[in-house]
């Protein structure tokens, strides 16, 4: 476990990461490249490593101050504890997490600067209590492995589930079904259309039925009547009500106006 100031020296400064690695921007500005993209970081931001990163220094401004600090996670912990914690997380594919104030990353900044401080000092417990901010990095660390993979789970049950719907969009559908697509529930399924799309499933429904009304609509083969009753409308009055507060204009007013475009 070290902590070192970083200088540039000479037209570049490059290097690969040996350990778990945060470079911290105690004051300033820092540019540099981390595995090939640039990065800025200023005053009191940073940005954590895996090991096996190429770190270039393009820029130190002058009256900036930058550390960086390393360590081996596997020594920050009983043997049974690194199994559980670090073994698993030492594969995974994720390479870098960058540390902005404004994203609320203020409490992991100060545990950086708290670890620095500690193994910058000379009191008899100033190892064990940088260690133990150490392992409060670790622990974040891994905390976004592990948001991330729920992140990506989330994601994958939305896809398909849109998947289903477009599908299935001349059927009648309902929520429950929606939900089996995307092996959630039914409430899960609600919160993830909100969250990802500002909408409830059955509503996206409805949005997808009018722009695939419209595409019938512009091929001109189909009767009004015969794409509401394709759509599973049970008038043509609730279609063309329906039509209208999306398009803004009634199905047929829309298929003459695309005539005219055809025409032109």
């Amino acid at each position: 476990m070290k902590s070192i100031e970083m200088i540039r020296h000479g037209p570049l400064t490059l290097t690969v990461t040996d350990s778990f690695t945060a470079l911290l921007c105690e004051f300033g500005t820092i540019s540099i490249r981390v595995n090939g993209v640039s990065l800025t970081l200023h005053s009191r931001e940073a940005v954590l490593l895996a090991r096996g990163q190429s770190v270039m220094v393009e820029q130190i401004k002058e009256s900036s101050r930058v550390k960086s600090l390393e360590f081996d996670p596997p020594a920050l912990f009983h043997p049974e504890l690194v199994k559980r914690y670090v073994t698993p997380y030492q594969t995974s594919e994720k390479s870098i997490h960058i540390l902005k104030q404004e994203r609320g990353h203020h409490a992991i900044i100060q545990t950086i600067e708290r670890a620095v401080q500690h193994l910058h000092a000379d009191g008899p417990l100033a190892l064990m209590d940088a260690t133990l901010q150490c392992a409060v990095i670790w622990r974040y660390w891994i905390q976004q492995d592990e948001n991330a993979m729920k992140h990506e789970k989330k994601r994958k049950s939305l896809l398909h589930m849109l998947a289903h719907i477009d599908v299935h969009l001349e059927d009648k559908l309902t929520l429950a079904q929606i939900a089996h697509a995307g092996n959630v529930s039914r409430s899960e399924c609600s919160r993830l259309f909100m969250t990802y799309g500002d909408t409830s499933p059955i509503a996206y429904v409805q949005m997808k039925r009018m722009e695939r009304a419209a595409i019938l609509l512009e091929d001109l083969t189909e009767s009004i009547a015969d794409i509401a009753n394709r759509l599973g409308y049970a008038s043509v009055s609730h279609f063309v009500q329906s039509f209208k507060a999306h398009h803004t204009i009634t199905p047929l007013a829309y298929r003459k106006k695309h005539q005219t475009k055809r025409a032109e």
